[in-house]
């Protein structure tokens, strides 16, 4: 059997998500795709090799060294070939180089809006576009070749498999409520938490497991008085008519605290530290991303001094 003309886009995308995610579900989900149509994906590619790909160990799917094997192979060819569809539209569109990045919540009202600007002046043919999403919804895009880079938060070991991370500037958990807040300008303990509603980041954000360890760090467990979301407007919505609090990344909000909408209640945070920085796939070189990458660090510097932390 020639296993090239009987293997599909479709069937190597569903195993290089469910690979990432150790879930069926989670990577039908990724893929907008139902789980019974990933499950047959996935069993379909293992007929085509006459092997297994996965064993389950409770309510994870876990890849073997076969799988491990296809993987480097299967990301390389969906790069390619992504790299390829997005040389053809191109030229459908005049020939002009196109650079396509993902930016995560964290910087898309900061660093990436700064860097794109000097971007323009840096190389001024070149077509910018910018998609917003969680980790889940960019990283897979970044990997099979549709993104050609994702700023952020680093995500967790197991989803940079087959990414490189340079790190830019530090951030951290931040607290904001509106202005008149019973709160407001006073220093606060985190057991305070527990006695407003919280709006917070989804189970799928990249930050979300740093909210959880934060909470239960303090012995807060997760309130069911909540709202998940990681819309700027949502939240600054409901902050303005309630007493909740919204946990999230500090760059998320800055723009919001610094033009007097918002403010940050004084909870100490420091053990949420973490990097932000740029996610590219291992082998990306191009003198675009070459490009964006020096724009990219010459942005990060405002940011540091507007509440980040410089990396050493």
């Amino acid at each position: 059997m020639n296993l090239l003309s009987s293997i599909t886009l479709k069937q190597l995308r569903c195993f290089v998500e469910t690979y990432h995610t150790h879930s069926v579900a989670d990577a039908a989900e990724a893929l907008g795709i139902t789980q019974s149509a990933a499950s047959r994906r996935i069993s379909d590619l293992e007929t085509l090799l006459d092997t297994r790909l996965f064993t389950r160990s409770g309510r994870r799917l876990m890849p073997n060294v076969t799988a491990t094997l296809l993987l480097r192979h299967a990301e390389a060819a969906l790069q390619k070939l992504g790299a390829g569809l997005d040389l053809i539209a191109g030229a459908g569109a005049g020939n002009r180089p196109a650079l396509v990045i993902g930016a995560l919540p964290t910087v898309t009202g900061t660093v990436v809006p700064r860097a794109v600007l000097r971007m323009r002046v840096a190389v001024p043919d070149l077509l910018i576009r910018i998609e917003t999403g969680s980790g889940d919804q960019l990283l897979p895009r970044l990997r099979s070749g549709q993104l050609n880079c994702v700023v952020g938060r680093m995500a967790a070991t197991d989803q940079m498999t087959g990414l490189r991370f340079d790190p830019l500037f530090r951030d951290r958990l931040a607290f904001v409520t509106r202005v008149t807040h019973p709160l407001a300008d006073a220093k606060t303990s985190a057991s305070a938490l527990a006695r407003y509603p919280l709006v917070m980041p989804p189970q799928n954000a990249v930050i979300r497991p740093v909210v959880d360890a934060f909470l239960a760090a303090r012995g807060i467990g997760l309130p069911e008085d909540r709202i998940e979301t990681t819309d700027q407007s949502v939240a600054t919505a409901i902050l303005r008519e309630t007493d909740a609090i919204w946990i999230i990344s500090r760059g998320v909000a800055e723009a919001l605290v610094a033009e007097g909408r918002l403010t940050f209640l004084l909870i100490d945070a420091a053990d949420t530290i973490g990097a932000i920085g740029l996610m590219q796939r291992s082998d990306e070189q191009s003198p675009e991303m070459n490009a964006f990458a020096d724009c990219l660090y010459d942005a990060a510097v405002p940011n540091t001094a507007g509440g980040g932390d410089a990396i050493p």
